[in-house]
């Protein structure tokens, strides 16, 4: 059940980039705005489930002044990571947006499990962990890298690249943060709602500032857009709720890995049909070969 789980959370997350991006084209292009509606809704997701599920809402004071001041961190680390992947969704695309924080994730993923970070279980770094990312490295690059020479704009998308590594590796960060944080809480619901609390305040505060309010938010509920735009929060919840299980359970690393392959399908679909309003694109038989090298990467990382 835990891989599964993993899984279906991996294949949320460009189904949840997608909607968000179009959420920001509604509101005049600003990735503030759209992040802070999708955390919103996302915070009321969650309260309202965990009503449901009878969960305490409230925090008792002693978690305040005995655990670590990162437990926190989760919500500003998920906001960092899912405004990176609106911003780059323009420039790379569905398979890109989710390969490269990917990337990221898988190698802060290994570092986190090598020196059990944010109180994580000790997985060590093994020679036949390495092999497994050199695969993985080898399948993103097949994907990745175009057999036609890079035109200048080609060229310009590097730095698209650099910042959806460096995303991932923050979302690697927040999922033994999120987990550690339901451990101590007693429920990865509980945790995954602090979580995006923390995220939404953040977000209110950044988007007023950048945008000078919050007045564009008026033109989502304009006629002509699609009732979808507004379950990406919801969608995010999931994602972020199923790690905070996943990570004391499984490992951060190997709940990283699990996602990765419902990340890559739904990249690639996303991609092929331009599901959702996403644009179009033929995605190539390296394409789908740098997927399957991907996979056997996964599959040695997980064996050995």
């Amino acid at each position: 059940m835990p891989f599964l789980i993993g899984i279906i959370a991996g294949l949320v997350l460009p189904v949840q980039t997608s909607i968000n991006t179009k959420l920001k084209n509604t509101m005049q292009g600003s990735p503030f705005l759209a992040s802070m509606v999708s955390f919103t809704i996302g915070t009321v997701a969650l309260l309202i489930a965990n009503l449901v599920q009878g969960n305490s809402i409230l925090i008792a004071p002693n978690v305040f002044t005995t655990q670590p001041a990162w437990i926190w961190l989760g919500g500003a680390l998920g906001v960092i990571g899912l405004t990176a992947n609106i911003v780059i969704f323009p420039y790379l695309g569905a398979v890109q947006t989710v390969v490269m924080p990917i990337l990221g994730q898988i190698l802060m993923g290994m570092i986190i499990d090598n020196f059990g970070l944010f109180k994580a279980p000790v997985q060590p770094f093994t020679l036949m962990r390495l092999l497994g990312i050199i695969v993985l490295l080898a399948g993103i690059f097949m994907i990745v890298i175009k057999k036609h020479e890079q035109t200048e704009s080609q060229r310009g998308k590097h730095i698209w690249q650099l910042v959806g590594l460096l995303a991932g590796m923050f979302q690697a960060s927040q999922t033994p943060i999120n987990g550690h944080l339901g451990v101590i809480l007693g429920s990865s619901g509980h945790a995954a709602l602090i979580s995006f609390l923390v995220g939404t305040v953040i977000l209110f505060i950044i988007a007023g500032i950048t945008d000078h309010g919050y007045f564009k938010v008026k033109n989502a509920f304009g006629s002509g857009h699609p009732w979808w735009i507004w379950i990406g929060g919801a969608l995010g919840a999931i994602y972020v709720m199923s790690n905070a299980y996943l990570s004391p359970v499984i490992g951060a690393g190997t709940a990283v890995i699990l996602t990765l392959l419902g990340n890559l399908f739904g990249g690639v679909v996303f991609d092929r049909f331009g599901i959702m309003g996403a644009t179009k694109k033929h995605i190539t038989i390296i394409q789908y070969a740098g997927i399957v090298v991907m996979f056997c990467g996964v599959v040695i990382i997980k064996l050995f």
